[in-house]
C-alpha cells in the first residue's frame, strides 16, 4: 500500500534506538524527511548515515525532551529549515529506572517523578511546541509511544504503568483539543518487543511467560510497531484520530486464566 509521504517532514524522538530507529527508517523508506531527535550522539548520526546510504533523508538534531528548551530549539530549527512538521512521533522514553520501579507502596516518589518527566512530561512537551506549527499549516499526524502497561495491571513497574497511561490520556486530549484545526493524535501499546537491548538482557523465563501469554507463538520486534506508525502518520488513516492501538501479540484481549487453560 502507497502510504504517499513523499516530502512530508516527521520528527522522531528517540530515534536512535529501538522502536524509534525502525519507526525513522520505515518513515525514511516511504519519503519522508526524517528528523531524528535523540540524546544519542553516536548512534544519532549512525542512524541518519543508514537512512541516506540506503537514499532517504534524514538529520539528526540530538535532543533532550525533557527539557523544555531543548524541545523548543528543535521545532525552531526543524521548521527554519524545512518550513513543516507533518508528523511526530512521541517515542523517547525513560526506562533506565525500570529496576527501581516496585509496587505502588514501595514506588519512592523520585523514581515516579523522573519516570514521569522522561515518559509524559516529554511527550506533552514535545506537543505543546509541534501542535501550534500544525495547527498554523492546516493539520498534521501525532503518535505517542504508549504501552500495554497503561491499559493493564502489573505486579510492579507502578511509575512506568501511570506514566503510560498518561499518554493515552494525553493523545486523547490532543485528538479532542485539536481535530477540529487538523490535527490528528493516536497512541501505539505494544507489549514486549525485542528490541536491540530487550533482546540481549530479557531473561529467558520472563521471554517464556510472555510468549505463554500471548496469542502468538513469537514475541513481536520493532518492525511490528513502525509500520503501523508510517500508516497513522500518513492520510491513508486520515479518519482515526485519539485511539490507542495495541501491538501485543494478543495479550490485551485474553482472560488472565488463559495461559493455565490452555
Amino acid at each position: 500500500m502507497e502510504l504517499e509521504l513523499d516530502g512530508k517532514v516527521a520528527i522522531v524522538t528517540g530515534g536512535a534506538n529501538g522502536m524509534g530507529e525502525a519507526v525513522a527508517h520505515e518513515l525514511a523508506g516511504n519519503g519522508a524527511i526524517v528528523v531524528i531527535a535523540d540524546i544519542d550522539t553516536e548512534r544519532s548520526a549512525l542512524v541518519e548515515k543508514e537512512i541516506r546510504e540506503a537514499g532517504g533523508q534524514a538529520h539528526a538534531i540530538v535532543t533532550d525532551v525533557r527539557e523544555e528548551e531543548q524541545v523548543r530549539s528543535l521545532v525552531e530549527q526543524v521548521t527554519s529549515r524545512f518550513g513543516r512538521i507533518d508528523f511526530l512521533d512521541n517515542n523517547a522514553a525513560s526506562l533506565e529506572l525500570t529496576a527501581q520501579d516496585p509496587d505502588v507502596v514501595s514506588l519512592d516518589p523520585d523514581v515516579l517523578a523522573q519516570t514521569l518527566r522522561g515518559n509524559l512530561i516529554a511527550p506533552f512537551l514535545c506537543c505543546r511546541h509541534v501542535v501550534p506549527v500544525m495547527v498554523e499549516q492546516g493539520g498534521g499526524s501525532i503518535v505517542n509511544m504508549a504501552s500495554v502497561a497503561g491499559l493493564t495491571a502489573d505486579v510492579a513497574l507502578s511509575a512506568y504503568a501511570m506514566s503510560k497511561a498518561g499518554v493515552i490520556e494525553l493523545t486523547r486530549l490532543v485528538a479532542v483539543q485539536y481535530g477540529k484545526q487538523g490535527v490528528r493524535c493516536n497512541a501505539v501499546a505494544p507489549a514486549t518487543i525485542l528490541t536491540r537491548n530487550v533482546d540481549a538482557y530479557m531473561p529467558d523465563d520472563y521471554r517464556a511467560a510472555y510468549i505463554r501469554n500471548s496469542a502468538t507463538t513469537y514475541l513481536g520486534t520493532p518492525q511490528d510497531v513502525s509500520g503501523l506508525v508510517a500508516f497513522l502518520a500518513s492520510d491513508r488513516a486520515r479518519y482515526m484520530t485519539g485511539h490507542v492501538i495495541p501491538v501485543d501479540g494478543g495479550i490485551t484481549a485474553a482472560l488472565a486464566v488463559v495461559a493455565d487453560r490452555r
